[in-house]
């Protein structure tokens, strides 16, 4: 048989109010100690030790070591790449303190403020999504502006900027810095885009539309008496919303072939400008050429004959006129005659005879013809 194990034995219960009681009677037996001891309780030596002193001077000492103490809270430091403004009841006094150990009059009449003149802040205009470490109260949006030939485009713009007069960027402006770039950014892309067609917006003109934005970004922000300068702006993306981005496509390609093809007309008519300016000049230099030996030879032939009227008229006084006549028409002839076929044909019988049958029969030199 296994045995069983014995049961535990109940614990009697606790006395709170005596342990309670205890406690209370021992801290009352402490405290009579220090404070109503026989000599050797604490604060008794503490009075023998210190009962010789003076209370005023005691006082007097206490009352320097405070005044010592708040005047010495006017030392102030101002690190590398910061600059402190000093302030006395509201007023400043010093706006731009370089880095180093000063002092001013301890509150509250001089107050002192320590900016960071020398880092470079970064700002997102126009993201959706929020940076890490770029987390503001109110959400992110979208920045959409309107091109000069009223297109929409969205645009994505990084901007850096930093501190250049601290007491400006202290007082002038009760905003958000970021909050100031910000809107000044999209103001400016606004404007400027507003006056450019989309083409260059998306293309070439990106570079120029950077620094127009830059520009006119400090312009706002100098009207505005902020206190900041921009260190640099990268428009990040400028592209068509999603909803019109397949016509951009279409639009874009529509301008890529229209661009081919005048490319290509263009050099079709580089190709047959040249040959046809040679063809003419070719034409023009046949004409010249035919012109000048058709005058010429007309020029020789007048003067062949107002040659040959010169010498008429003159062997007319001395031969007579139809003995002149006569020798220049045998003359006529002697030219003629050896270039022709001659026919000798029979008629006595009064034959009818075809001269076309005759056009094979070989040439005569010389022959001569029956009446």
């Amino acid at each position: 048989m296994t045995q069983q194990p014995p049961e535990p034995s109940e614990r009697p219960p606790v006395n709170w109010k005596s342990a309670l009681g205890g406690l209370i009677r021992g801290l009352r037996h402490v405290l009579r100690a220090l404070f109503m001891g026989d000599g050797e309780a604490p604060l008794a030596d503490m009075r023998a030790a210190f009962g010789n002193l003076n209370p005023r001077h005691v006082v007097l000492g206490v009352l320097l070591m405070a005044i010592l103490g708040y005047m010495l809270t006017g030392l102030y430091v101002v690190a590398p790449g910061e600059a402190a403004v000093v302030r006395r009841f509201g007023a400043v006094v010093e706006p731009n303190v370089a880095p180093g150990l000063h002092y001013r009059l301890p509150w509250p009449i001089d107050r002192v403020d320590i900016v960071n003149v020398s880092e470079i802040r970064r700002e997102v205009v126009g993201v959706p999504i929020p940076e890490e470490g770029h987390d503001h109260p109110e959400p992110p949006s979208k920045l959409q502006v309107l091109s000069g030939d009223t297109n929409v485009i969205d645009v994505e713009i990084i901007v850096q900027y930093q501190v250049s007069d601290p007491a400006a960027y202290l007082l002038n402006v009760q905003y958000a810095p970021y909050r100031l770039v910000r809107d000044a950014v999209r103001q400016a892309a606004t404007f400027v885009m507003s006056q450019m067609p989309v083409d260059g917006i998306l293309t070439t003109e990106r570079q120029t539309l950077q620094n127009t934005i830059r520009a006119e970004t400090q312009n706002r922000l100098d009207l505005y008496n902020s206190g900041l300068t921009i260190a640099g702006i990268n428009l990040q993306k400028a592209f068509p919303p999603d909803e019109v981005a397949d016509a951009f496509i279409d639009v874009n390609s529509a301008r890529d072939d229209r661009g081919r093809t005048v490319n290509e007309a263009n050099g079709y008519a580089n190709s047959l400008l040249p040959q046809a300016r040679g063809d003419a000049q070719k034409i023009l230099a046949d004409a010249q050429s035919y012109r000048s030996t058709t005058i010429g030879q007309a020029n020789g032939e007048a003067d062949s004959f107002g040659s040959i009227l010169a010498e008429y008229q003159v062997n007319s006084e001395i031969y007579g006129e139809d003995v002149t006549r006569y020798r220049l028409y045998l003359e006529t002839l002697e030219r003629i005659l050896p270039r022709i076929q001659i026919y000798v044909v029979n008629t006595e019988n009064g034959e009818r005879v075809n001269l076309r049958l005759l056009g094979n029969s070989a040439p005569l030199s010389t022959a001569t013809a029956n009446p």
